[in-house]
């Protein structure tokens, strides 16, 4: 959980004003400003890309907590069930690294579609700051309003969260192959960056459409019934060419935040196992330094009252 908590808070916080931008862009066109990639860019619009960071960064200390602890466990009880089994071949590895991290993203989905709503919100321009989101989408329909973009959400994130950890997964066991040792710290970035690359290249027409759906709840009439009905009313109305136009800042966020994100999480589980470690060997040596420490104290102190004018020799069975 410590691991996760600072690996996603770090890389999100550091990533939040791409993440802004490419929710910016994939707004509907009728209620945004309709600025463009390259306005966005402009030094005059740098604190807009700010906004919502503050609620980026404090929701997603739990987020990571949550999420790579379920998925750590998931996937250690699971390949322990299955290990059992002699019918288990290595082909199973990706099924188990997605279905794990499908099982952390629906768990985790209490934490992560309020974080969605409110920051989404936020970065699109209809919420000031994070007691603003909270009160709007409270106020909106109750507890129910931070959770309306939980099925788009979860449509969205269990292929891609999977598909993303797979790939890194396989990356990193092809690296084990190649090398013969654990990866570095960078290694594991660039790894993460590749296979977010691929999953934001073949997800992002589901990442648009959660954005329209998400950021549209708190208006009214609403545009969109729906995924299908989202995804038919944004080709007919936009053109196919729609879903793409966040691609650029959703690459530029998301690819090195996953790098970021991965890289951290490896480190930080390289330095606290480390630290057991030492720790474990410390105590076990205290431990064996206290009993030989015992031990001398008592055979010195046996010899010291023996060896007196009556009984000039040690104690038997105490000393040399």
């Amino acid at each position: 959980m410590i691991c996760g908590a600072i690996s996603r808070s770090t890389a999100q916080t550091i990533m939040h004003p791409a993440n802004t931008m490419k929710t910016i862009l994939q707004q509907a066109p009728s209620t945004s400003a309709k600025l463009t990639f390259s306005q966005l860019m402009r030094p005059r619009n740098f604190k807009m890309l700010t906004r919502g960071a503050g609620a980026q960064w404090l929701l997603s200390v739990p987020h990571g907590a949550c999420n790579f602890a379920v998925l750590e466990l998931t996937r250690r009880v699971m390949g322990n069930l299955l290990t059992s089994s002699s019918s288990v071949g290595p082909s199973l590895g990706p099924a188990l690294d997605f279905t794990s991290s499908a099982i952390a993203t629906i768990c985790c989905s209490v934490v992560s579609t309020p974080q969605m709503m409110i920051t989404d919100n936020i970065m699109a321009g209809k919420y000031a700051n994070l007691p603003q989101a909270v009160k709007g989408l409270y106020a909106s329909n109750g507890v129910k309003g931070f959770y309306g973009g939980w099925f788009p959400g979860i449509v969205g994130k269990i292929p891609s969260y999977g598909l993303t950890w797979v790939l890194f997964q396989q990356v990193k066991r092809t690296q084990l192959l190649l090398c013969s040792r654990p990866p570095t710290n960078f290694e594991n970035t660039a790894m993460g960056c590749l296979s977010s690359a691929a999953t934001v290249c073949v997800m992002i027409p589901m990442d648009t459409i959660k954005t329209r759906l998400v950021t549209q709840l708190s208006t009214s009439p609403t545009a969109y019934k729906g995924i299908m009905d989202c995804a038919r009313t944004i080709i007919k109305e936009e053109g196919a060419g729609a879903f793409y136009k966040g691609l650029p800042p959703r690459l530029l966020s998301v690819v090195p935040m996953i790098g970021i994100q991965f890289g951290t999480y490896e480190f930080m589980k390289k330095v606290i196992l480390k630290k057991n470690a030492q720790l474990k060997d410390t105590k076990g040596k205290r431990k064996e330094e206290g009993e030989d420490g015992r031990r001398e104290t008592f055979n010195r102190v046996s010899q010291e009252v023996a060896a007196d004018d009556d009984q000039p020799y040690p104690v038997p069975g105490t000393g040399k």
